[in-house]
């Protein structure tokens, strides 16, 4: 009976060995190899090790490998190696093609009665082979540019005092799905003239170190970020992907436009570059983020500049 339930747990440990290739830049994370080899991986182990149970009932061969991963998920985020967000990013991919590897054999052997073969285990080792493997060709480079508008019922001349230097947004506003899962909201910004960066406050700890790039008064405002010099706190997520660059972010830019009933239409855009050899998996994700961030930003934003943001919290204001 316990060696029925074996293939769960050796396939969740085995999950967080890979992963930990991934920390270790064995392989990427952000691969081929790592998000659909490995994943099939795992839908393998629960057919080889837990004997004819998986092999004699459909409902076991979907239901072990699912409940592996959710396991080796809830070990990643425990443990710090993940955030929330990753049972998503993560989850998608390896429930998916565990669970088709794992049908796909109870079909082809559900009418036998052999054991499997020893030679099967020698599967376990492709995700490192075809990673390192991966390592070897140039990894594919994305642009991508998001961008989100706001009207906001203040003349152009006083938002644009508050985009070098952000007001407190408040750390106590309703936030999307995507930061119930772990994405940190924007909290403020100070701006230093004289160095002319600004140092923008996340939650759980993260500070972002920008230097205005370009500065067109009262129409546009662009900054790049250094991540070097920047602090990511206890984010894996934030750390993974821009500390290993597998997301480099070329600007952020605030455009504003008055308009005829003295509001601001403000614009903020994002451009950044994907290095992935599943840019269409970076592309769907990172437009997802960015354009919550975006709209999460604006949206603050113009509830503090309506309501008459205090500028005392607004650290040094260019003019």
């Amino acid at each position: 009976m316990i060696k029925q339930y074996l293939g769960i747990l050796l396939s969740a440990v085995y999950a967080l060995l890979i992963r930990l290739l991934g920390e270790w830049n064995v392989i990427d994370i952000n691969s081929f190899s790592y998000l659909i080899i490995a994943p099939m991986a795992m839908g393998f182990i629960p057919f080889y090790f837990s004997g004819k149970g998986v092999r004699t009932s459909w409902v076991k061969a979907i239901f072990f490998p699912l409940i592996a991963v959710l396991v080796f998920l809830l070990i990643a985020v425990i443990t710090h190696l993940e955030d929330l967000i990753c049972f998503i990013i993560i989850g998608a991919p390896y429930i998916g093609f565990s669970i088709v590897l794992s049908v796909i054999l109870y079909s082809l052997t559900k009418e036998k009665k052999d054991e499997p073969s020893r030679k099967g285990l020698s599967v376990l080792a492709l995700p490192l082979v075809f990673g390192m493997i991966e390592k070897q060709f140039p990894i594919q480079d994305t642009d991508q540019l998001i961008s989100r508008s706001v009207v906001i019922d203040r003349p152009a001349n006083e938002v644009w005092k508050h985009l070098f230097a952000v007001p407190d947004l408040g750390s106590n506003r309703p936030g999307g799905w995507l930061h119930a899962m772990g994405i940190p909201r924007p909290l403020y910004a100070t701006y230093d003239r004289e160095s002319n960066t600004r140092l923008g406050y996340f939650e759980n700890g993260i500070v972002l170190h920008e230097s205005v790039t370009e500065s067109e008064t009262g129409h546009r405002l662009t900054f790049a970020i250094n991540i070097g010099k920047s602090s990511l706190g206890n984010s894996p997520t934030l750390n993974h992907i821009l500390k290993n660059k597998q997301v480099t972010f070329r600007y952020i830019r605030y455009e504003l436009e008055k308009q005829a009933d003295g509001k601001t239409l403000l614009q903020l855009s994002t451009k950044y570059t994907i290095h992935s050899n599943l840019p269409f998996y970076g592309k769907f994700w990172g437009k997802v983020i960015i354009k919550d961030f975006e709209e999460q930003l604006l949206q603050a934003l113009k509830e503090v500049l309506e309501k008459g943001g205090d500028e005392s919290q607004t650290g040094c204001i260019a003019e």
